[in-house]
């Protein structure tokens, strides 16, 4: 402390700036809080949870500036996670070629998906030189609120539809008309023959492949028993088969497949079969480059471990930080991992 210029902060290699803890030591409380928790981790070392969450910002802080994520993107999958209660979720974009979470924010909104293309752009005003430009492929659902955004910040990429979404769709829609056969037949048929139809449930969403040869006769024996729900499995899977066939082929079995699901008399099958009219261009897409939502909901579920560990977090920033030191791989390096 000068008395003619006052207080003055020195930079040390072994502490980062702002810091009461040295740099090695910080860098093992934030590893560990990756890896269990932020109050394990501050039981643990002795440390008050406070100085774990301001260490994880700044292991995070020094991080970001020593890597640049959003540089040489290529092809991107946008998804949502949820935060916590109350329809909270944060809107996460991951790489497909490096795996990672490379951008993360509050929120599911169109607002939050122009803020990625904000920080991809960076302020360039000239079309040519910004980032977005050289985006090829993004993946995503069906949201519009993602698709709309897409289509004004990028409209030169290839909007590829998730594979599991999709499917998804088919697996509602015959599990409405399951329940609706259900229904039907507690109110017109036999108990036995009711109560069989609502035990179906987790047996028809299953792929084929994986039932056992006894499930296999089940499924079969619905082709006498019980005509339309059998008919709705086999739209179901018909529409599976398609994702695994070259792109001429599967054009040629999707307009089958449509015109089958539009006059197979089942309604659930019947809006489907509007749905996949409307997102057809993303579906054949996916089909073409067999580009899927993969790396998202497999980053997604990552996420839901982390959110678990912590029991939720007060704040949606620091549910990010820990998204993105853990999935961003951005998680600092040990000492002793250093010196090997």
């Amino acid at each position: 402390a000068c008395p003619e210029h006052g207080p003055t902060v020195a930079l040390v290699p072994w502490a980062r700036h702002g810091s009461a803890l040295s740099r090695a030591f910080e860098d093992l409380v934030v590893w560990d809080a990756i890896a269990s928790n932020k109050h394990r981790a501050a039981r643990r070392h002795g440390v008050t949870w406070r100085a774990v969450n301001h260490a994880c910002e700044r292991v995070l802080a020094e991080a970001l500036d020593r890597v640049d994520l959003l540089d040489g993107l290529v092809a991107i999958a946008i998804d949502e996670v949820k935060a916590k209660k109350g329809q909270r979720y944060l809107t996460v974009v991951c790489d497909h070629f490096t795996g990672k979470v490379i951008w993360a924010t509050e929120g599911r909104s169109k607002d939050a998906v122009r803020l990625f293309f904000d920080a991809l752009d960076a302020g360039e005003t000239d079309p040519a030189r910004k980032r977005s430009a050289n985006l090829n492929f993004v993946t995503c659902d069906g949201a519009e609120w993602i698709r709309l955004v897409l289509a004004e910040r990028c409209p030169q990429a290839e909007v590829c539809m998730d594979t599991f979404h999709v499917i998804a769709w088919a697996t509602e829609a015959l599990d409405e008309v399951r329940r609706a056969e259900w229904n039907e037949l507690r109110q017109h048929g036999t108990a036995a023959h009711a109560k069989s139809v609502k035990g179906l449930r987790w047996l028809l969403v299953r792929n084929w492949e994986n039932l056992s040869p006894k499930q296999k006769s089940v499924v079969r024996d619905l082709e006498r028993s019980n005509r339309r729900t059998f008919r709705g499995w086999q739209l179901k899977e018909g529409l599976r088969d398609i994702f695994g066939l070259p792109l001429l082929q599967a054009r040629r079995a999707l307009d089958a497949w449509l015109a089958w699901a539009s006059r197979s008399q089942l309604e659930p099958f019947v809006k489907l079969a509007r749905t996949i009219r409307f997102y057809r261009t993303s579906i054949e897409a996916t089909i073409e480059w067999q580009i899927t939502n993969g790396i998202a909901e497999s980053n997604n579920s990552a996420i839901g471990r982390i959110r678990a560990n912590a029991r939720g977090f007060h704040k949606a920033s620091a549910f990010i930080t820990m998204i993105m030191l853990d999935r961003g791989d951005l998680s600092p390096d040990l000492p002793w991992a250093k010196a090997s």
